[in-house]
């Protein structure tokens, strides 16, 4: 007989909630040591949440930093890509919502560039915080 789960939401939710409840990205394994006194004990089980609210436009991964953030659009997420902003000196990750620059770079598809509703391009900058300090 199957062991009835401790999980009284589901993986995805409890992931989706952890990431907007931090604000800041987070590693996988960050994750998992925020989730597991949910019930959630192993690694394939949080990329498995990952990459379904990856597709579903609901988390960004940043290639950059190795982690994760929870998309910060309004829940009818349309657009074919996303540009996120990353300090370069304090790794804050902001979200471009520019939609006539987003459209504009959406349009590599015509050039034969096949964009997945993943995309996302990731651009280095110094956050106003930052550039302050200096």
């Amino acid at each position: 007989m199957p062991r009835p789960s401790k999980l009284s939401t589901s993986p995805q939710e409890l992931i989706l909630n952890t990431l907007i409840e931090n604000e800041q990205p987070l590693s996988a394994y960050a994750i998992l040591e925020k989730v597991v006194k949910f019930g959630i004990k192993s690694p394939p089980i949080v990329y498995r949440a990952l990459d379904a609210l990856m597709t579903k436009g609901k988390v960004h991964k940043i290639n950059e930093l190795n982690s994760f953030i929870a998309c910060n659009c309004d829940d009818d997420h349309q657009h074919l890509l996303s540009v996120l902003t990353i300090c370069q000196s304090c790794a804050k990750v902001g979200e471009l919502h520019d939609h006539g620059v987003i459209n504009h770079l959406a349009k590599l598809r015509d050039f034969d560039i096949g964009l997945t509703n993943q995309a996302v391009i990731e651009l280095p900058i110094t956050c106003s915080n930052c550039a302050v300090d200096k």
